[in-house]
């Protein structure tokens, strides 16, 4: 046999030329024609080159069929807008070859997307792509299969979007960083195995909350809720719910443990109490008043106990805000220089008609004793106390 040198040198090959191989399941050496080699590549290698495919559907419900190809596919669709639906027709089968790859990308969300595996059976495409989604499917010519072996977003070659059928992953991390994984709060829960309650997804400031139920809080502020339900209090004292859902004497005095009589809640200011019982003693804190230009003024709710050091003649004893009833002690003590006089007030009734007059040695002091009823005030006068 002549080595490689000694053959002569041919410029054009045909289909037909032959070449001499090792045939490892024969043990010895062959020839095989250019063209059965040329189809040996084209069977088991697939081809680096892709055929573009670029579509632009206008309408819900479009159909892209695909040519067969010696290499494989990218098909770009930038649909005009969202579609409901839409699919996608694979070569027929029998022009598909082993390891042949079909790209399908989308510009625009199509929410329900089928796949035509047209002869070939498919596993894994999506129902669906989302706007800038795709995936890619790979042919086996030996199952007439093709199956999807890439999808947008995937950890360690493991679909997490669109892949059919259950995925476990184990210790692998999502750093989604400037990307955003959307879903609803509906879509949330259902992902969720362990929630409790119904609703939207809540954040820790300013959140509503619909009828929640809160257990037992360690700690809270409730300066501005509203609504407080009295009903659901507990560790009350008897009758404390009651008086809190409707606050009148009546159960007020039901709540308390230590109260003495019975009636309505009394208030400092004009209070009417009845048959009231005083132990121990009361007093009235008196208010000194003085004259000024000869008018001496007093307010009779002031206090029911007035004491005054006259230092002139008083022409004018005005007495203001009395109420009916209202008993008043008026102590009027001369200065150092006495004969101090007082002129009364036309509503007073002396006792015989006759008015008092006050006492006029130094420093002398008189009591006057008036109460006021309809119009009047009824005086009585204890005069130099000493």
């Amino acid at each position: 046999m002549p080595t490689i040198n000694q053959l002569p040198t041919i410029n054009a090959l045909s289909g037909g030329d032959q070449l001499p191989v090792y045939a490892t399941s024969n043990g010895d050496a062959r020839k095989a024609s250019i063209t059965t080699l040329v189809e040996y590549f084209q069977t088991t290698f697939a081809d680096p080159n892709y055929t573009v495919v670029i579509n632009a559907p206008t309408n819900s419900g479009f159909n892209i069929a695909l040519a067969a190809s010696s290499q494989s596919i990218w098909l770009i669709m930038n649909p005009t807008g969202t579609f409901a639906a839409g699919s996608v027709t694979l070569p027929p089968v029998a022009d598909c070859y082993d390891g042949q790859e079909i790209i399908i990308i989308s510009t625009q969300t199509i929410s329900a997307l089928t796949i035509n595996g047209n002869g070939g059976t498919l596993v894994g495409v999506p129902a669906s792509l989302g706007a800038g989604s795709s995936f890619t499917i790979r042919f086996n010519e030996l199952q007439q299969t093709w199956y999807t072996i890439v999808n947008s977003l995937q950890i360690s070659g493991v679909d997490l979007v669109t892949t059919t059928g259950v995925q476990t992953l184990t210790n692998k991390t999502i750093n989604l960083a400037d990307n955003t994984l959307i879903m609803t709060s509906a879509q949330l829960a259902t992902a969720l195995l362990d929630e409790t309650g119904s609703g939207l997804a809540v954040f820790n400031t300013s959140p509503t909350l619909v009828t929640p139920i809160l257990g037992t809080p360690t700690s809270g502020t409730l300066t501005n809720c509203t609504g407080l339900p009295t009903s659901g209090l507990t560790g009350l004292g008897v009758g404390v719910q009651t008086f809190l859902g409707t606050p009148s004497s009546a159960n007020l005095a039901s709540a308390l443990t230590d109260e003495t009589g019975t009636g309505s809640a009394v208030f400092n200011t004009d209070p009417t109490i009845d048959g009231a019982n005083f132990t121990g003693h009361a007093q009235t804190a008196p208010v000194a008043v003085s004259s000024s230009g000869g008018t001496l003024t007093a307010n009779m709710t002031e206090s029911n106990v007035f004491t005054s050091t006259l230092t002139e003649n008083v022409a004018t004893l005005t007495l203001t805000g009395a109420a009916q009833g209202q008993t008043v002690n008026m102590l009027f003590t001369q200065d150092a220089t006495g004969s101090r006089t007082m002129a009364w007030p036309a509503a007073f009734k002396w006792p015989g008609g006759t008015a008092e007059t006050l006492s006029t040695n130094a420093n002398a002091v008189d009591l006057l004793v008036i109460t006021y009823l309809g119009t009047s005030w009824y005086a009585s006068m204890l005069k130099d106390l000493s």
